[in-house]
């Protein structure tokens, strides 16, 4: 394995520039979807508030939850979001919720069933919606699901340039391939988005041919992904990646949360045929990248030049290379690395 103890650079949003996006946009989609009464209500709080919102969480007879960041609130039964909840928190009856649920469906239960059965559905504008059903099997079978009585909405968000202060840093002559790691929630699929659109778009003076392979549709989604960008979408990150290899003729293929032996293999088909990639991968925790993990098997190949840790999407980062080579190694990075660097890393 390649290997490094040099971090090529350490950053807090009070060093550097961090472009932030308005999500107000995908927001205003899913209120359109929701009923009058529940979007009145959110609407009722101000607009700095409702572009941070990050989850919606919709139980049957439940308090409706709003994340702002990683904060929970409730809505109250007047508007305003409050810290806990009481007897005055709104409550989403049956008959509303069986509607939003429709209208994520666009009215179509059988062409989402295959998404539904893995406990998601994917919304129009590239947001993943979470749920929580009863299965129904047979003959052994997961053949259907039924009596679906939560939905967690994850807002897809579009952060113009949040990516750019780190290509500026590792693209020098040639773009590199990446890993992008952090624990969930942390801007991963942001900052894929955001890159794809950055290096399509003629970064110094070049339109790299990129293809997004978006098994969800959720780094393309909607949104702005460059001028020299193809998207695969709905197929197995394996296949896409297979197929734009064979087809596409891309310099760099971007994937999200790679997991699994085949997506493994399929990246390494892709570098012996000269492709680069850009992937991101979860942490299981904030302080160690085990040697059988994901990370450490892509790291493995030999291939990749960087390994990018995201902090709250690109307000904190750390690069590290994986091209130096001396004698400690990346093992290195599983003592209390992160929280040396980021202190508590869940904050």
């Amino acid at each position: 394995m390649k290997s490094s103890t040099a971090y090529l650079f350490y950053l807090k949003n009070d060093k550097h520039t961090i472009y932030r996006g308005d999500n107000l946009r995908e927001i205003n989609y899913f209120l359109e979807i929701f009923t009058p009464n529940i979007r009145n209500l959110i609407l009722s709080n101000p607009p700095y508030i409702i572009e941070k919102i990050t989850e919606i969480r919709l139980r049957k007879n439940n308090p409706v939850v709003i994340y702002i960041e990683n904060s929970p609130y409730f809505i109250s039964n007047n508007g305003p979001l409050i810290s806990n909840p009481n007897e005055n928190c709104f409550l989403i009856n049956n008959g509303d919720f069986e509607l939003i649920v429709d209208r994520l469906c666009n009215s179509s239960f059988h062409n989402n069933i295959e998404t539904m059965l893995n406990g998601y559905i994917t919304a129009q504008n590239g947001s993943r919606v979470g749920l929580c059903s009863s299965a129904v099997y047979k003959n052994g079978v997961l053949a259907s699901i039924k009596d679906i009585s939560s939905l967690n909405i994850r807002i897809a968000k579009e952060f113009k340039n949040c990516s750019r202060n780190i290509i500026n840093e590792i693209y020098k002559d040639n773009l590199p391939s990446i890993i992008v790691a952090s624990l969930p929630s942390m801007g991963k699929t942001t900052f894929l988005r955001d890159f794809a659109r950055i290096i399509s778009s003629g970064y110094k003076g070049k339109y790299t041919k990129t293809v997004i392979v978006d098994e969800r549709n959720e780094i393309a989604g909607n949104f702005d992904t460059g001028i020299n960008t193809d998207i695969i979408s709905g197929f197995t990150k394996a296949k896409g990646i297979e197929a734009a290899i064979r087809t596409m003729s891309p310099e760099i293929i971007i994937c999200d949360e790679i997991s699994t032996p085949d997506e493994l293999e399929k990246i390494s088909f892709g570098f012996s045929s000269g492709v680069k990639f850009a992937v991101s991968v979860h942490l299981k925790s904030a302080e160690k990248i085990m040697p059988d993990s994901v990370a450490a098997r892509l790291i493995e190949t030999g291939e990749f030049e960087y390994l990018i840790i995201l902090k709250k999407y690109t307000q904190e980062y750390l690069v590290y290379n994986l091209t130096e080579e001396n004698s400690e190694g990346i093992g290195n990075f599983n003592d209390d690395f992160l929280f040396r660097l980021f202190g508590n890393y869940n904050s």
